[in-house]
């Protein structure tokens, strides 16, 4: 035990010479202090904005409001809130005149428009080159003993006298007597023939956002007046 004392000291007693001789700095070197990283920098003291979840949501919110808003534009821009047709043709102005009635009263706004065409009447024969009306007579006596009956005698300013045999609406009708009283040695002529009169037609404009307007009764279809789908005047 003594002898453990004994080296205990010479070991101290050792250690002090040797940490006097040498100094403590050099004996453990202090190892290089590193650079401590840079101290993190909370947003609300660096020069940054911040936006909340909720601010992002109202301003994404925002951005489709303006978008559906633009596009709401371009439709009324770009879209025509009409349709339109027409209704005809009708040869009565009281008639046409009635029918805008019944589609006005429907919110529906209306022009009537008129226009002259010549009517195709048929095909006619008959026997001019009578200078009095006597002429024709005798013409007329001469057909009915040859059993031609249909015959009327007509005025007209470029011919006077003129003895007309009837007006077919089919042409092979008409060719068919032709050749019947030419058969008779009789100067018979041929010719279509037309009148003017006035044809109605009605135009329509209604909201397209509205059940399409249908108010024509069966007499009118079965007359020949129809609602003809037609592109929209400028408005």
């Amino acid at each position: 035990m003594k002898v453990f004392f004994a080296l205990l000291l010479i070991v101290n007693i050792a250690f002090a010479v040797f940490q006097w001789l040498l100094p403590y700095d050099q004996l453990f070197v202090e190892k290089k202090k590193i650079p401590a990283g840079e101290q993190l920098q909370l947003l609300t003291n660096a020069n940054v904005a911040i936006i909340s979840e909720s601010e992002v949501v109202a301003e994404a919110e925002a951005e489709q409001q303006v978008a559906e808003e633009a596009e709401f534009v371009v439709t009324e821009n770009a879209s025509d809130r009409r349709v339109c047709y027409t209704i005809g043709p009708i040869t009565d102005k009281a008639r046409a005149i009635e029918i805008s009635g019944r589609y006005s009263g429907n919110k529906a706004w209306t022009a009537l428009k008129s226009s002259l065409e010549q009517q195709y009447l048929g095909v006619m024969v008959f026997i001019g080159g009578h200078e009095t009306r006597g002429a024709a007579i005798t013409t007329a006596n001469k057909l009915s003993a040859k059993g031609i009956r249909d015959h009327i005698i007509v005025n007209q300013p470029e011919q006077p006298n003129l003895l007309s045999l009837g007006v077919f609406g089919l042409k092979k009708n008409a060719d068919r007597l032709k050749a019947r009283v030419a058969r008779l040695g009789l100067p018979v002529e041929s010719e279509a023939r037309y009148r003017e009169r006035t044809i109605y037609w009605l135009y329509v404009e209604q909201s397209s956002e509205t059940e399409l307007l249908q108010l024509l009764v069966d007499d009118e279809y079965d007359s020949g007046i129809s609602q003809i789908p037609t592109e929209c005047l400028p408005s």
